[in-house]
């Protein structure tokens, strides 16, 4: 497990610092503030609420494939409602809601019914995309009401993105209660040993469900900074975030078996994800190496997970350790 690693936010931190150098030594236009405050805007704000709400489901040692097309969801939501008349302020915690009920129904059939995340956030992926994809058809929404780009592209003073606000708000949160409340004690209990967990009086049913929820809700505020960003929404967005986004929460130090995280390494790993994309972006990388760079770095990341726990890796093999 990465977090059983000495100084693994450290570790983060110097990757994060070396992979500042090499951008600014491979291109010349990245030592500049609103630079690299934009690219970080785009990269990793919407990617990163996603990513926050992922850590919960992660830390109870379950999975959830379907946030992407979840936020897809929200976006033609949104689009829907802007366009009949809603204000954002009425609009967003009716997304919100929507969101947070498809990540209930998939925590009550993980849960519930005992069967497997992985397995049953594929088939909800599929489902949430064609549900988006019947509501708005193939054609983008662009007309939205004022008010609906201003989470995603609006900046406080002309300096700071309110995206990354919104994301720094959100992570301070997270942190309080994965880490400061009966709640988050509750789900990493779960995440450790469901057994002991609920011997111990923890409904584990229940704090699980909730994991599920909280991860779809996040995925309904994705959605409304997602179309900030881009100023407009279709049911295929969000296609190729969740690779970014799993990468980000096991890169942060998550295990991938339960038990254990952090939100500040996951904000390391999502600093540091979001830098290597940006000088990829500079030096002119393709799109196709940068995904399969995304990719090392998630194969690399699990298996320092697994090398942070040989008893685990020794039991798995049938050693006796």
């Amino acid at each position: 497990m990465i977090r059983r690693l000495p100084g693994w936010e450290t570790t983060l931190v110097v990757l994060l610092v070396f992979a500042g150098a090499v951008a600014s030594f491979t291109s010349p236009f990245y030592l500049s503030f609103d630079q690299i405050s934009y690219s970080l805007q785009q990269s990793i704000a919407v990617v990163g609420l996603i990513a926050l709400g992922l850590m919960a489901v992660v830390v109870i040692g379950e999975i959830d494939i379907s946030l992407p097309a979840i936020m897809a969801l929200g976006n033609i939501l949104f689009a829907q409602l802007s366009q009949a008349g809603f204000s954002v302020w009425l609009a967003f915690p009716l997304v919100l809601f929507v969101c947070g009920l498809c990540g209930l129904l998939n925590g009550v059939l993980v849960v519930l019914l005992g069967l497997p995340s992985l397995a049953i956030t594929l088939g909800a992926m599929g489902v949430y995309r064609a549900i988006a994809l019947l509501l708005g058809g193939q054609q983008g929404f662009a007309d939205f009401l004022p008010g609906y780009f201003w989470l995603g592209s609006a900046s406080i003073s002309g300096i700071v993105p309110v995206p990354l606000v919104v994301l720094l708000i959100a992570a301070l949160l997270f942190g309080f209660v994965m880490h400061w409340t009966v709640l988050g004690r509750a789900l990493f209990a779960c995440g450790l040993n469901a057994r002991t967990a609920f011997l111990s009086g923890i409904r584990v049913y229940a704090v699980k469900i909730v994991a599920f929820t909280i991860a779809g809700a996040m995925s309904g505020l994705a959605s409304l900074v997602y179309i900030g960003q881009f100023q407009s929404a279709r049911a295929d967005n969000a296609s190729d975030m969740l690779l970014f986004t799993v990468t980000a929460v096991v890169l942060g130090g998550v295990d991938i078996f339960g038990g254990r995280g952090n939100v500040v390494g996951l904000i390391l790993s999502l600093l540091l994800l979001g830098t290597l994309e940006n000088g990829m972006g500079l030096a002119n990388v393709s799109g196709s190496v940068q995904t399969l760079a995304i990719g090392t770095v998630l194969i690399v990341s699990v298996l320092i997970a697994q090398a942070g726990s040989w008893s685990t890796v020794m039991k798995r093999l049938g050693v006796n350790s």
